[in-house]
């Protein structure tokens, strides 16, 4: 018997079940419906059953399947596309930029430390830190940064992210001007390591934020933006450095490395509060600046539009875990580990960034011209990571976007290698600074698109891979000897070494995914379920 409407043809299944409760087949529309109303509504029992979609002839190819606009579509919100360009629009102008600041206040905390060694005095001569020491002061704020993070990205679910990410901040704020008050060695390493804890939360917290409320169509150029906070203050810590280090140093009785971390402090708690204010939360809530920049409607396709995006949308069961079952699930994904390996060979190549001043230093410029030349490199890096997103979101490619930038930066290591000329190296450094700063946001879009099955796998994939990949920065600092500075020539060759590794893994990982893409469209065309390839 063919099923009513569409006749029988060669190479499709014509077994007809032997439940006399089932009379037919659905049709390919009964089908589609059917598949989108799980989506929209789990709870409606009503329609073409599991039974029924198994057994009916399968489809021949994607075009035939349920897509994400069918999906809102089927919401029936009249002009749903014009919202949905305004909700786009207004995460544009509140979501991202929020994040960014916060972003860029997190890392000046950090990046600052490398610049407080231009000071006069130093934090090095202050402190009476030699050998080793500051390499461990920065290595420890990994050690916190590791503990904060997968506590704080289970949690994150379940609570409002405006009030929770705008309060870490307000505490960081509070904890990095305790650096200005320490005495030793040891208090350094103490602040250093609660510094870590407390700002912990924000990275994992703010991907996980983001991908609530973009596609992963959307996200990467998202991702991007809110990613170059790291080259931005990276070069802002100079430039920052070289103002409060010539018109406050010494003010008060106060030395100019601890006059920067007072003023980064200030800032970062008055951004603290205005992220309260401004961020929304999750589309689904009715908290949060949502209530007023959002009608009914734009909640409601930003919250379709997320589940609808989602690669694997068979059963509702697949998006409706625990924390714990969320956890389990990614610890036995292997593509995580891969990002992992990916995370912390490119965090240990471009384990420069705190040393780049100390870099820049031995080409002979002076304290102002180092700290303020440090800038340029970071910046371009930004527009690059800016850049090299909007492509790999456009071309639908993450691995070639990746590894190309990489590959540049290795060849940036190999001419710092084999040249001592000041002016060569530091031409040079805009190939590498711009070449992993520029890739590095992919790996933040390619997670948060490649497990997701549901929010608490993608939360807590977030955080597993943040944490361990805190691994490269904690042995980064170790390849850059004292008595090498300003060569660094064993720097450069293990930097090279991790970034070739970087690429392999990316390699791997691409090739991974186009596999599973090849089963997850045989699955679909069986089962008549919507294809959302991942993004190799």
């Amino acid at each position: 018997m063919s099923p009513p409407g569409k006749p029988t043809t060669e190479g499709r299944s014509s077994h007809i079940s032997n439940d006399p409760t089932i009379n037919h087949f659905p049709t390919e529309e009964a089908r589609r419906k059917s598949a989108i109303e799980a989506i929209i509504d789990p709870q409606k029992d009503e329609g073409v059953t599991i039974q029924q979609m198994e057994e009916a002839p399968k489809f021949t190819s994607a075009d035939e399947l349920p897509s994400p606009e069918e999906i809102i579509e089927a919401l029936g919100i009249p002009d749903w596309r014009k919202l949905e360009k305004k909700l786009v629009r207004r995460l544009d102008f509140t979501l991202v930029p929020m994040l960014w600041i916060l972003y860029v206040t997190n890392y000046l905390d950090r990046a600052s430390l490398g610049q407080a060694r231009i000071s006069e005095p130093s934090i090095d001569t202050s402190l009476g830190l030699t050998g080793y020491q500051f390499s461990n002061a920065i290595s420890i704020l990994s050690a916190g940064y590791v503990l904060g993070q997968l506590p704080s990205n289970m949690l994150i679910p379940y609570i409002r992210p405006s009030l929770y990410l705008g309060g870490c901040a307000f505490v960081w704020s509070g904890v990095a001007a305790a650096v200005a008050g320490v005495k030793s060695y040891e208090g350094l390493l103490a602040v250093r390591f609660f510094l870590g804890v407390v700002e912990a939360p924000l990275f994992p917290g703010a991907v996980y934020h983001l991908s609530c409320w973009y596609t992963r169509r959307e996200l990467g150029v998202r991702m991007a933006m809110m990613a170059t906070g790291v080259p931005i203050a990276n070069g802002m810590s100079g430039l920052i450095a070289a103002a409060v280090f010539s018109n406050l140093e010494g003010k008060a009785g106060v030395l100019g490395w601890q006059w920067l971390f007072i003023v980064l402090a200030i800032c970062g708690g008055v951004f603290g509060v205005m992220a309260v204010l401004i961020l929304p939360d999750y589309p689904a809530s009715r908290t949060g600046s949502t209530m007023w920049t959002m009608t009914e409607d734009m909640r409601r396709i930003a919250e379709t539009r997320i589940l609808a995006d989602r690669v694997t949308l068979a059963t509702s069961a697949e998006i409706k875990t625990s924390i714990w079952q969320g956890l389990k699930m990614s610890l036995k994904d292997y593509k995580l580990w891969i990002i992992i390996l990916i995370n912390i060979t490119i965090s240990a190549a471009y384990g420069f960034s705190n040393f780049y001043p100390a870099i820049v230093r031995g080409f002979g410029y002076s304290r102002v011209i180092t700290l303020v030349i440090t800038f340029p490199p970071y910046f371009c890096a930004a527009i690059a990571a800016v850049s090299i997103a909007w492509s790999s979101d456009r071309m639908q490619d993450r691995g070639w976007h990746f590894s190309v930038p990489v590959a540049c930066a290795m060849v940036g290591y190999i001419v710092c290698m084999a040249t001592q000329h000041g002016v060569t190296r530091y031409v040079v450094s805009y190939i590498y600074v711009v070449g992993l700063f520029g890739a590095n946001p992919l790996i933040q879009t390619w997670i948060s698109g490649t497990l997701s099955k549901s929010p608490e796998q993608k939360a807590t994939s977030i955080a597993i891979n943040n944490i361990l990949g805190q691994a490269g920065n904690v042995i980064a600092p170790y390849f850059f000897i004292a008595s090498d500075e300003p060569r660094y020539l064993m720097a450069f060759i293990l930097m090279f070494v991790m970034a070739g590794i970087c690429i392999a893994g990316a390699m791997l990982l691409k090739w991974c995914l186009w596999r599973i893409n090849k089963k997850l469209l045989r699955y679909a065309l069986e089962h008549g379920t919507p294809y959302n390839p991942y993004l190799q």
